[in-house]
């Protein structure tokens, strides 16, 4: 009897660390393995599961959509949304993305050819290039777009003829205030304009809306920060504690560095430093991102010597050049995992997605030799999600 006691104690002890290998597998499979997003000019969005074991990316399934060149996800919710850049067609689309079938519906936005997406506060804000100018959707209580509550065109500056372009729009909360507002990047009128976000009850009723009430853009006092003539202002990239901001200028192929303050309803954008990051004097920058830790700044350069430029970011912000990645042609939008491990890199003019490997130590990357390609896609814009 006492033997049985001891076979079954020795059993029951083989099961329970068999058990607890199985959890600690699971779990290292569930962390090895992401959701990641690829935007493009094509007939489909596409989502992928990426294995950091095996470095391999693989679709799994699409969201039809013509030319969703930018995408954003509402990760609280599980949803994907994305711009159609079709000109007069052009708009914005919803997915579920739990089943990718579930449609939230679209939206158009009166041809003002988006090329930038962002969910913000239950609204999805979109940065358009082909009028310049700024929408803002609603989403109802079930993710569904409804039509735009705002639909801002800038005025372009005629006596320099000047056209607004605008790419990218970022949010910065007030640290007193609270106040949140809202910054975008103009290619076509070299600055930064400037609004307040507040609230607006007179398009919709509250309560029908996935924040209750409608969101709406304020002029402020710092309405436009001008960069010099020729920079073209695209992406824009925040630091975790929101003292600085890194603007990534395409036609120049520079990088200004700004420390940001509020101050009386506005926000105050103060130069720090001007920093080239292509040397070939290409014009074509194109994407800018900080890696997860804030210590070390990426910024992609298209047209001639492409590739990542790496900078090492110091404490008071500023930034020099480390080091440069050679990518595929015509990198354009890139993304970095949460955990600061892999970046993939939309290769436009080549039709791939590149994996590379971050040295989280130096900040370098490392090419996997992996790379997701497409026959008839050209990828624009990549994120990353969980699975």
């Amino acid at each position: 009897m006492k033997r049985n006691r001891k076979i079954l104690a020795i059993v029951s002890s083989a099961a329970l660390v068999g058990a607890v290998v199985l959890l600690f597998l699971m779990k290292s499979e569930k962390a090895g393995r992401y959701a990641v997003y690829i935007g493009g000019y094509g007939k489909a969005a596409v989502r992928c599961v990426f294995n950091a074991n095996t470095y391999d990316l693989g679709v799994v399934g699409d969201f039809k959509a013509l030319n969703p060149s930018y995408l954003a996800l509402s990760s609280s919710e599980g949803r994907i949304y994305g711009v159609n850049e079709t000109g007069r067609s052009s708009g914005v689309w919803g997915y579920g993305n739990s089943t990718l079938e579930q449609s939230l519906g679209t939206m158009g936005d009166r041809g003002s050819d988006p090329c930038f997406i962002t969910c913000f506060r239950g609204h999805l804000f979109t940065a358009n290039y082909g009028k310049g100018g700024v929408s803002v959707f609603p989403l109802d209580t079930s993710g569904r777009i409804k039509a735009p509550v705002q639909i801002i065109n800038f005025v372009s500056d005629n006596h320099k003829a000047k056209v607004s372009r605008s790419h990218m729009v970022k949010f910065v909360t007030g640290k007193k205030s609270k106040n949140d507002y809202i910054l975008v990047s103009d290619k076509g009128l070299d600055g930064i304009h400037i609004m307040r976000v507040g609230e607006d009850t007179s398009s919709y009723p509250s309560g029908n809306l996935l924040s209750g009430k409608a969101l709406r853009l304020y002029r402020c006092d710092s309405a436009f920060v001008g960069v010099p003539e020729g920079y073209g202002p695209r992406h824009m990239e925040l630091s975790k504690d929101g003292k600085f901001m890194y603007l990534l200028c395409e036609t120049s192929g520079r990088i200004i560095v700004y420390s940001i303050r509020e101050s009386g309803g506005n926000i105050v954008l103060r130069q720090l430093q001007d920093v080239v990051c292509d040397y070939e004097n290409n014009k074509a920058s194109a994407d800018i991102h900080l890696s997860p830790d804030g210590r070390f700044l990426y910024a992609s350069n298209r047209r001639g010597k492409d590739g990542i430029a790496i900078f090492k970011v110091d404490e008071d912000g500023l930034i020099s050049r480390i080091a440069y990645q050679v990518t595929d042609q015509w990198p354009r939008s890139f993304a970095i995992t949460p955990d600061g491990e892999f970046m993939f890199v939309c290769c436009q003019k080549d039709k791939c997605v590149q994996v590379f490997r971050i040295d989280q130590s130096s900040g370098y990357l490392i090419n996997t030799g992996k790379k997701l390609a497409f026959p008839d896609f050209e990828p624009s814009c990549v994120i990353v999600g969980k699975v």
